[in-house]
């Protein structure tokens, strides 16, 4: 009988493990070649992969605040090198005030991102965060880069067709990692 006082509270824990970050998970995608069929939420997406996988640096400048949106998150992104160049050129150029304030923000780019699987699921949302929170994370990201092809949401139990001349760049987030989660300027 003392057995049990042990494996049932093991089980539980064990089965919490591998379902609850599971339960709730509004997006799926699936991929077949360069492919995709993306599902989050209401949204129904099709795309396709228009490059390789590439990794790339970036400093992140923005985050985006929330609701129930067609991406895993919205970030404004300066690619590293780029951000160096400047913050080497005009220091802080972050700063409103600072001579590189108008080129920095040429320089940014908003992207929508898809999260490929959990992992980076969980570090896209902690990299917005930082982001929301002004502290200008440094990120390395593998992605591949979409074309959103078709966008449709459900609406009162049909699919109706959403259209927009939004030419934001997209991106299927394969791995991301956090190199510094405030840059230095």
């Amino acid at each position: 009988m003392k057995i049990w006082k042990f494996v049932v509270p093991v089980a539980v824990i064990v089965v919490a493990i591998y379902a609850v970050p599971r339960v709730g998970k509004s997006t799926v995608i699936e991929q077949d070649g360069g492919q995709l069929s993306i599902r989050i939420g209401k949204h129904r997406l099709t795309a396709t992969a228009i490059s390789g996988q590439i990794t790339d640096s970036f400093l992140v400048v923005g985050g985006w605040r929330g609701g129930d949106m067609y991406f895993t998150t919205l970030i404004s992104v300066i690619p590293l090198d780029t951000a160096e160049h400047l913050a080497r050129t005009y220091g802080n150029f972050r700063r409103c005030g600072s001579a590189g304030a108008a080129e920095g923000m040429r320089s940014t780019i908003p992207v929508f991102l898809y999260a490929d699987n959990r992992n980076a699921e969980r570090k896209l949302k902690k990299v917005n965060s930082l982001a929301n929170a002004v502290k200008d994370p440094v990120i390395k990201m593998t992605f591949v880069q979409l074309e959103i092809n078709d966008h449709k949401i459900e609406c009162n139990g049909e699919m109706m067709q959403v259209t927009s001349q939004d030419t934001t760049d997209a991106f299927l987030v394969k791995d991301i990692q956090i190199i510094q989660e405030e840059y230095e300027l």
